[in-house]
């Protein structure tokens, strides 16, 4: 599945998903009553996997909606990248930072318990890799080369749409840190971290913070001229939107409602839409 990386409006953003197939389903019901809906594209924030056991549902059903409607997409998030980099979905070998940090700093349990009936078993190093190449090959080849394949942006008029934000700490403008994520580049002679700054210190070359390294990114991004960013990443209680980005992460894979956001135009006012009301 190629996903398109522009978007015509009406454009429907929806929040982190974390498996949530039956959120999901009832923020669909309510969004088809929008007399937008039989044209709009869906562009899906990131966020897919982890934190809930129906993850493989969640993804065939993302991938559903993205066929039904034809322009629609979605975009990596920090979880989705996790689970690429530690077990190699794209057919590169497992990045060792990913291996380590998948195992300790995200809720794959519940992944591995859609894919394979179980959780992992953390007997040593060496089981988790095992671990992780069965998850991969109980991965269907659709969804594998689908989570892999997900932009690092999807663009409109007067909307960026990404996981978490441009970054002030980047010695760069914004045309050239979306430029880079265009082009999945996540180079320290590229994109500069200002010394001193908390991305210089803790730099990666595997994780971007645009993906979600930074998170203060998510709530105070580098400004783009003429275009808002939306973005989720952050769980907040109420979307939250300014003239520089529209946050709408209220669910984080944790509770309802998840929240979708009607963009009619490059400058009208956002709509939201929510599973459970």
């Amino acid at each position: 599945m190629n996903l398109p990386t522009s978007v015509e409006y009406p454009v429907i953003a929806i929040g982190d998903l974390h498996g949530r197939v039956e959120w999901l389903d009832r923020l669909v019901a309510k969004l088809c009553r929008l007399p937008e809906w039989p044209t709009a594209r869906i562009v899906f924030l990131g966020d897919l996997v982890d934190r809930s056991d129906t993850v493989r549902a969640l993804v065939s059903r993302v991938m559903e909606l993205i066929a039904e409607k034809p322009g629609s997409t979605c975009v990596m998030g920090n979880h989705d990248m996790a689970l690429v980099g530690a077990a190699g979905l794209d057919d590169r070998p497992p990045r060792p930072y990913w291996v380590r940090r998948y195992a300790d700093g995200y809720d794959h349990k519940y992944t591995f318990q859609s894919y394979l009936g179980r959780t992992p078993d953390y007997f040593s190093f060496d089981d988790w890799v095992k671990d992780l190449a069965e998850l991969k090959a109980a991965i269907p080849a659709e969804q594998r080369q689908f989570l892999a394949g997900l932009p690092w942006v999807v663009e409109a008029a007067g909307h960026v749409f990404l996981h978490n934000g441009l970054s002030p700490e980047l010695d760069c403008p914004a045309e050239v840190q979306l430029h880079c994520l265009r082009n999945k580049i996540w180079d320290q002679a590229v994109v500069s971290p200002r010394f001193g700054t908390n991305t210089d210190r803790m730099f990666k070359p595997d994780y971007p913070v645009w993906i979600g390294a930074d998170k203060n990114l998510s709530e105070h991004p580098l400004p783009i001229l003429g275009k808002v960013q939306v973005s989720g990443h952050i769980r907040i209680d109420v979307p939250d939107a300014n003239r520089v980005r529209i946050r709408i992460d209220t669910s984080g894979g944790a509770q309802e409602p998840l929240t979708g956001c009607l963009l009619r135009g490059p400058m009208t006012d956002p709509v939201f839409v929510f599973s459970d009301r």
